[in-house]
């Protein structure tokens, strides 16, 4: 994995002991970078594992406090998703000129550097778990070696350092992971929709949609982007991004759709699945009806755009990764 030279001849801080913070910490002591590790709680949520850090050479963690000091001299720090960015050791860190990276962005630079997994990225306000869930399960009935990571639980810092090799992952990325992710590159990314969300996080909307739309950042020619076109904000967002798109809705012909009529999903012209019969009398089998039967679910929650109410500090923060 290439890093660059300061990380490896000073210190890397993590911020936050979540499942994201020890499994970066982890990710970096293996790679023989020197690690401070923290977490403002006395109980970090990771627990024993977080513990079983100071085991590792050249790791040094505190519970229940920050030494700012000692991040505001970091070559750089990697931040979990559950910190909140007015944190103190963030405010530090931006204060002193150091740069942050999430956790997220750490680990796919690791399996970027492997070279042998592929990333499906899926965002926006509402449907981000189901969606993220359905595509692992489909490629995964598709016999392909893939799994769900990300936000939805598994962060790829942990992929990363078990050494499991997947050759597609179905990673559920936040906004705030978005953020400090200058060098995620997904092969395809999908963006459900977009609603006012986490306003207790950010000053306005458009602060919350433009991390959102830090998902095409790295947008190429061979990138893939999969789009609501029933969501106006959602297709403005991403004008202009290179890349080759298909579009889903639920009102209108396209290369994913709903024909209410028929009440039937079609491929573009082809019919994908139709309810209640059509599957068995196709001969499909039992998992395969499952399958399809989630996907039309899905996309019904895909094509909501109905605003959420503004989501509590605690949840938001997701404290718990």
């Amino acid at each position: 994995m290439k890093l660059p030279d300061a990380w490896r001849n000073g210190v890397v801080a993590v911020v936050g002991l979540g499942k994201s913070g020890v499994a970066a910490t982890r990710l970096l002591a293996r790679e023989g970078v020197r690690v401070y590790a923290s977490d403002g709680s006395d109980h970090p949520y990771a627990g024993a594992a977080a513990d079983a850090l100071r085991g590792l050479p050249g790791v040094e963690v505190d519970v229940g406090r920050h030494d700012l000091a000692k991040i505001r001299a970091a070559a750089a720090v990697v931040v979990s998703p559950g910190v909140p960015p007015d944190a103190a050791p963030l405010a530090a860190a931006r204060e002193a000129g150091i740069d942050i990276v999430s956790e997220l962005d750490l680990g796919f630079q690791a399996l970027a550097a492997a070279g042998e997994t592929h990333c499906i990225a899926i965002t926006g306000t509402n449907g981000k778990t189901t969606t993220t869930a359905l595509v692992a399960h489909l490629l995964a009935m598709a016999g392909l070696k893939a799994t769900a990571a990300g936000n939805i639980g598994r962060p790829l810092a942990d992929v990363a350092v078990s050494g499991d090799r997947y050759r597609w992952l179905s990673v559920e990325v936040s906004s705030f992971q978005l953020h400090d992710s200058p060098h995620f590159a997904p092969d395809v990314g999908i963006l459900t929709n977009l609603a006012p969300d986490h306003l207790d996080r950010y000053p306005s909307v458009e602060a919350y949609y433009a991390d959102k739309r830090l998902l095409f950042r790295n947008a190429g020619a061979s990138s893939m982007w999969v789009l609501n076109a029933d969501d106006p904000a959602v297709l403005e967002l991403a004008r202009g991004v290179l890349g080759r798109r298909a579009f889903f809705s639920l009102k209108k012909p396209g290369d994913a759709w709903f024909d209410s009529g028929a009440r039937t999903l079609r491929l573009s012209t082809k019919q994908a699945y139709h309810r209640p019969s059509s599957a068995r009398a196709c001969g499909l089998s039992r998992r395969c009806r499952i399958a399809s039967s989630r996907c039309a679910r899905s996309a019904g929650s895909c094509g909501s755009t109905t605003p959420k109410r503004r989501t509590s500090r605690r949840r938001s923060w997701r404290s718990r990764r």
